[in-house]
């Protein structure tokens, strides 16, 4: 009888000298280590059985699990190969921040082969301990779910850990968008303010992004035909990550300090110390230098093209030759972006300035003070009011999902309720 010699990856079951077995599979040679997994048993069998399951998974997978590896190791390499190529600048910048923050400092060392559920569940409360708000602790679970969804699909975890627990419950915000008379009053004290008149005037009827507003073109505009398309957007970006990175984790132990001292009855000496310290460090963040940048839509539906109405295409001809009088003006100083909404010299608009002329915007119309964003809201809002069907409205809002638009503005249902039992109580009582 001949005897055949066992094969690399077959595995071998061996009795130890203290009584248990033990078997110990050959996975081969990886980033120039000699790769193997052993199991135990207080039986043959035992180590026999989980043997073939190891055999059968590993032959299935094709990929052997690294359990050494930890969610900090992953989880950087998931933010620079993953993330950073897929998704826009800003994005990017509030993964990062997420993971620095609030996961990292409590998960960063534990093995994602290992990470389970209550280990998420625990990490949560945690977070919720420490006054984390409910949005940010979601936010943190939703850039976790990611990372393990990755995980998962390369076969470095068995199960999504993040996706088996229960997001924290969301307080909504209201939305306070403006009533038609206040969007007429608003539009009213635009009046021959440049160039807020125009912008307020798309964000009112288009319900454009901030960003998307901003980042228009002149050739992304038809006047004749009456629309106007969305291809691009502006957001602030950029400095140093690894210099934000650092001083964010000292800003978050700072205000863990802070709020400790606080609650303990620390003298005021201590907490004045510890605020000191932690606007130095928003000063510090503050020098990091950012930048206006053109970046892609939010999404795939963010591209569109929307009709405008003739209120607005008037608004955009009367923009447009105020922009060509300040180009005049500027001379050689005039910078040809090509957009729409521009500074005195034709660089980008900055989002803040232009928040605060829409508070001064609101202080002169007697309106109550809202955001920017807020136009959006208005913009939805009315056209749902006056009856326009949700498709429509989602995609003129650029929105991925119809229920998103309709989870969002779910405050103008009951009026739509009432008015489609008005038209059917009118069409049955004429029959």
């Amino acid at each position: 009888m001949t005897t055949r010699r066992r094969g690399r990856g077959e595995g071998s079951v061996v009795r130890r000298a203290d009584g248990r077995w033990m078997a110990r599979l050959d996975l081969g040679w990886r980033d120039g280590r000699r790769r193997r997994k052993t199991v135990y048993g207080r039986t043959r069998r035992q180590v026999a059985d989980k043997l073939a399951a190891l055999l059968h998974r590993t032959r299935a997978e094709d990929v052997p699990t690294d359990e050494r590896q930890t969610v900090r190791q992953f989880i950087r390499r998931w933010l620079a190969d993953v993330a950073k190529p897929r998704v826009r600048p800003r994005t990017w910048e509030t993964y990062e921040a997420a993971v620095t923050r609030h996961i990292d400092p409590f998960l960063g060392s534990k093995q994602i082969a290992k990470l389970a559920p209550h280990h998420v569940q625990d990490w949560l409360s945690t977070l919720e301990a420490r006054g984390v708000s409910a949005s940010r602790r979601r936010y943190a679970r939703v850039v976790l779910r990611a990372v393990l969804n990755t995980a998962l699909r390369w076969r470095l975890v068995a199960v999504n850990a993040a996706a088996l627990v229960d997001p924290p419950r969301a307080i909504r915000r209201e939305i306070r968008p403006l009533h038609p008379d206040e969007a007429k009053r608003l539009l009213k004290a635009a009046e021959g303010r440049h160039p807020i008149q125009a912008f307020v005037t798309v964000a009112l009827s288009c319900g454009l992004r901030v960003g998307e507003a901003l980042g228009l073109r002149w050739a992304d505009i038809d006047l004749d035909a009456g629309s106007l398309a969305v291809t691009q957007a502006i957001q602030r970006s950029g400095g140093d990550p690894v210099a934000r990175r650092v001083l964010l984790a000292e800003q978050s132990s700072l205000r863990a300090d802070l709020r400790r001292a606080s609650a303990k009855g620390a003298s005021v000496s201590e907490i004045d110390r510890l605020r000191a310290a932690f606007r130095n460090i928003r000063g510090r963040l503050a020098v990091i230098k950012t930048s206006l940048n053109i970046v892609e839509p939010k999404s795939a539906r963010s591209r569109r093209t929307i009709a405008l109405p003739a209120v607005t295409v008037a608004a955009l001809r009367r923009h447009r030759r105020q922009q060509l009088k300040a180009r005049l003006a500027a001379g050689k100083n005039w910078r040809d972006t090509g957009l729409v909404f521009t500074t005195s010299i034709g660089t980008p608009i900055e989002p803040s300035n232009l928040a605060k002329a829409f508070k001064r915007l609101l202080t002169d119309a007697d309106l109550p003070s809202i955001r920017l964003h807020d136009l959006r809201h208005t913009a939805a809002t009315l056209l749902l009011t006056q009856g326009v069907s949700p498709r429509v409205v989602m995609e003129t809002l650029g929105h991925s999902q119809i229920s998103l638009t309709m989870n969002t503005y779910s405050h103008v249902l009951p009026e739509l309720q009432r008015e489609a039992a008005e038209k059917m109580n009118a069409l049955l009582s004429a029959t």
